[in-house]
């Protein structure tokens, strides 16, 4: 198994996703090690999947009134919502033969860490097909994939404590559905992990990090210049454009 490096950065919601891109093509190309990215965002944002709709999944209005960033994902999978510091994100670059080939396989065992981790916090984190991480009152979170011919992204979100009133407003699902009973019914499927353990957010990841290196030779490290300067070109031209966030 490869040595790894951990690194982490806030940055806006379109940079974290050409930071996805960018990073995806190095280890394709053989040029970093594997490396887990904690993501730390600068503003509320709605990532959707690859393969939907933004009329269908965000109320526009809602989120131009309130400085939510809407950013189409490489990898596909449903919308979500995101708040800095109410949901914990990480993104895993492997390299072939690193992950399991299997897809369902793939999705339990990269997630197992945060799981584990989970638990040590109190928090009876599970695994559901094919991608989710869940606690027996809801789903914490959920992860999406994409592959290349050599490499893999593999990359997670949990809700920690995030606000469900405003998830409602943003996402389509909730239209005409703001209400008390709504925001129950919600809740019932959406768990937190605020909800079941008390410990910080911060604390949470750092298990994280700490399961994460049992098995593995890893460094904490910092992003290559060079891999910022990329990710930011792609960001303006890509993830912060209108033809890429609402060509479906």
């Amino acid at each position: 198994m490869n040595d790894y490096r951990i690194v982490s950065g806030e940055f806006s919601e379109a940079m974290h996703h050409a930071i996805d891109q960018v990073m995806l093509q190095k280890m394709e190309n053989g040029e970093m090690k594997p490396t887990l990215r904690f993501w730390h965002r600068k503003n509320p944002s709605v990532p959707f999947g690859r393969f939907q709709s933004y009329q269908d999944e965000v109320e526009h209005g809602y989120a131009e009134e309130n400085g939510i960033e809407v950013v189409r994902r490489i990898t596909g999978g449903g919308a979500m919502y995101c708040e800095p510091g109410n949901v914990i994100t990480y993104s895993l670059y492997l390299p072939e033969g690193d992950y399991p080939e299997e897809i369902q396989q793939s999705y339990r065992e990269l997630d197992s860490f945060a799981r584990d981790a989970l638990k040590d916090s109190g928090v009876n984190a599970g695994y559901e097909p094919l991608n989710d991480i869940t606690h027996p009152e809801g789903k914490l979170g959920g992860a999406a994939q994409l592959r290349k011919d050599s490499s893999l992204l593999h990359h997670t979100t949990l809700s920690y404590g995030l606000d469900i009133e405003k998830m409602l407003k943003v996402l389509r699902i909730g239209k005409e559905k703001v209400s008390d009973k709504a925001i129950k019914s919600t809740e019932k499927r959406v768990a937190r992990i605020t909800d079941h353990t008390d410990e910080n957010r911060d604390k949470i990841i750092e298990r994280m990090k700490e399961h994460f290196s049992q098995d593995r030779e890893v460094e904490e490290d910092v992003f290559r210049e060079e891999t910022l300067e990329e990710a930011r070109e792609l960001a303006e031209e890509k993830f912060s454009s209108r033809d890429w966030n609402r060509k479906l």
